[in-house]
């Protein structure tokens, strides 16, 4: 074989063993930009929603990451997770324990629904206790720790320390010492109701006596309940579980309203008839006559919402 042929076939062998070099080693792999973009990556996976610094009037001191609070015409609704709200005027704070639906009021904060513990800063001697309101009443505190279960017209308060007491709503104060748990309703031992057998039979009433009419009628004025009033008895009759009273009672008082307080009650009669008489027919012409009369209102959204939920559009088509 030539030279010239046998150097060309040893290059070619040469060449044939020798591993050429692939794109991964001509072009070097930029390792900080790895780091950086799994970085970033981690920060976005890892990053929540920021809880919100306050909440129907409530601020909310602590929050867990997986916090689920929103407000509507019941108030604060805390669905999933674990907060710390503060009532910075009255120095209340709640702890929930559970779901729950609490709500800021001008005499107090009311426990609407769930379970929490409360802690409540000590007060001075000559001020006024500050006031956790429930479905049998309200409890009254000067500075303490216990812990609220309320079920909707029953439920527990159990006192760890310090001392509260319990007010009924029919005026009545228990005291309350660390340790122990009052109950409402409360069932009054000292009368019990009769069986059926031994009940008296019904008397019939006696003719009623001629109507005399004076000539000139006692100018009698008879005050109207205030708003608060009004709403401290429909929480009463909403404990109960009579609603259809409830809305009566309602539309009643509020022929007794001027127009400048008349909104709030005829928000909560569309709120009682929506969510719980759930009648769409009487809600949703009520909706029309509140937006008619309110328009523009403070609770527009949760109107909307509420017609929306009863589809109260394709109602009225």
């Amino acid at each position: 074989m030539p030279p010239a042929v046998r150097a060309r076939v040893g290059a070619r062998l040469r060449d044939a063993r020798e591993p050429r070099p692939t794109a991964w080693h001509r072009r070097p792999v930029s390792w900080g930009l790895v780091v950086s973009t799994v970085a970033v990556a981690l920060v976005v996976f890892f990053t929540r929603a920021p809880a919100p610094r306050s909440v129907g009037g409530l601020e909310v001191a602590q929050a867990s990451t997986d916090l689920l609070v929103r407000e509507d015409f019941e108030g604060v609704v805390i669905q999933r997770g674990q907060a710390a709200l503060l009532d910075v005027s009255r120095g209340i704070t709640l702890r929930n324990q559970g779901a729950l639906v609490v709500r800021r009021e001008s005499t107090g904060v009311r426990l609407v629904r769930g379970r929490a513990e409360f802690s409540v800063n000590h007060r001075p001697t000559d001020a006024l206790p500050a006031v956790v309101l429930v479905s049998g009443g309200a409890i009254e505190v000067m500075g303490t720790r216990f812990t609220v279960d309320e079920r909707g017209g029953s439920g527990t308060v159990t006192l760890h320390e310090g001392s509260i007491a319990f007010r009924r709503l029919g005026g009545e104060v228990v005291p309350v010492k660390p340790g122990q748990t009052l109950a409402w309703p409360v069932v009054d031992p000292n009368k019990p109701s009769l069986p059926p057998e031994t009940r008296p039979p019904p008397t019939l009433a006696p003719p009623p006596a001629p109507k005399v009419v004076p000539s000139r009628p006692p100018a009698t004025s008879v005050r109207a309940p205030s708003v608060d009033e009004v709403l401290r008895e429909l929480e009463v009759l909403r404990g109960r579980h009579e609603f259809e009273q409830a809305a009566r009672y309602l539309e009643e008082s509020m022929r007794k309203q001027p127009v400048a307080t008349r909104e709030r009650l005829s928000f909560e009669l569309g709120s009682l008839l929506t969510y719980q008489l759930k009648d769409a027919q009487r809600a949703c012409a009520h909706w029309a006559r509140h937006e008619e009369q309110f328009r523009r209102g403070r609770y527009a959204e949760a109107v909307q919402r509420a017609r929306g939920t009863l589809s109260c559009e394709g109602r009225e088509r």
